[in-house]
């Protein structure tokens, strides 16, 4: 196994303290920034949920997902309040593990996923007070675990483990036949995003309507930013999770009542993926928030090819509720004009 597995186990630890710790801050330090809590305008959030809709294989209780960012530098706030136009900048580790409690006897958490990737964000405020963002983020993703991903009896890339892949064809159920237990998933990647926002401001300082349009192409590689032979995929594995991925997102903010409230439509397309694969995902959602904070009350539907690692060979509908944590939202802004 081409993994580290070490390092991505330690990282998933990480984050949940580092996502708790936060947490108890902000309830002091809402608006204060530090190296674990700033501003990204491309970002995922944390959550944990519950809900209904599972493969035929699989019953799951909980899903989680405790993302962490760190700041090596970020003068976002700066350059979106300063009065003249200037661009800001963020560097950044982003720690993204996801972890799923099955309604199993032994072992319920299964081979979680981790993400970890170092990225770059600049943003410009338009003339009439949007934002352009460019995101480029690389890094590793992975399971952490060491057999073929479709033979729980063989190490990932042996000689026997490869030989299953001779086994399948166009015509393979992928999902019936994947090691849920203990298979391997493992690829370097990049990402490279686009986010226009349109605010409206019913004052000088905070916008009360945000219209946010993100586009992300996402390639799958095996070399560690490109450049190290370190962490990367089983050669039979990139044919069967093909190297393109395309998302589109969408996400209308707005007040009610004194509560801020997020809709949102993500769309994901796969490229070149095995034929058993469904090609798309879509996830529709909104998150109420309302003390107009951090916290977050959400519902979420998605079809299409699962996000949870190897499982994108599964396709099934569900509906999740959950809470949510949004360390980044521009409400948290303040002007420095008076």
């Amino acid at each position: 196994m081409r993994s580290f597995q070490f390092f991505i186990v330690f990282a998933g630890f990480f984050s949940f303290f580092v996502t708790a710790s936060a947490q108890e801050e902000s309830k002091d330090k809402l608006n204060q920034p530090s190296v674990f809590k700033e501003y990204y305008p491309i970002a995922q959030r944390s959550y944990i949920s519950a809900g209904l809709g599972n493969n035929e294989y699989e019953q799951i209780l909980l899903d989680a997902k405790p993302t962490v960012y760190y700041s090596f530098y970020n003068d976002i706030r700066e350059a979106l309040t300063a009065e003249e136009r200037t661009p800001g900048y963020a560097v950044y580790l982003s720690f993204q593990p996801q972890f799923r409690i099955y309604n199993e006897e032994s072992k319920p958490v299964k081979t979680p996923s981790y993400k970890i990737l170092a990225g770059w964000q600049p943003i410009i405020k338009t003339s009439n007070n949007n934002f352009l963002t460019l995101g480029i983020e690389s890094g590793h993703y992975s399971n952490g675990q060491s057999n073929s991903a479709f033979s729980a009896e063989f190490e990932d890339e042996s000689e026997e483990g490869q030989a299953v892949y001779e086994t399948i064809t166009g015509d393979t159920d992928l999902s019936e036949l994947l090691n849920r237990e203990t298979g391997n998933f493992s690829t370097n990647l990049t990402r490279i995003s686009f986010n226009y926002r349109q605010n409206k401001f019913t004052d000088k300082t905070i916008p009360k309507r945000i219209h946010s349009y993100t586009l992300t192409y996402q390639l799958y590689h095996d070399k560690f930013f490109g450049v190290v032979d370190f962490g990367g995929y089983n050669p039979k594995d990139i044919e069967i999770f093909g190297r393109h991925q395309v998302e589109a997102q969408y996400e209308f903010t707005w007040y009610w009542k004194g509560m801020r409230l997020t809709a949102g439509q993500d769309v994901f397309v796969k490229f070149d993926a095995h034929p058993s694969v469904t090609p798309y995902r879509s996830q529709t959602r909104l998150i109420v928030h309302p003390w107009n904070n951090d916290l977050g009350f959400f519902s979420q539907f998605d079809f299409g090819f699962d996000d949870y690692n190897y499982r994108f060979v599964d396709n099934f509908p569900r509906i999740s509720f959950g809470v949510s944590w949004d360390w980044f939202t521009p409400f948290l802004l303040e002007s420095n004009k008076k």
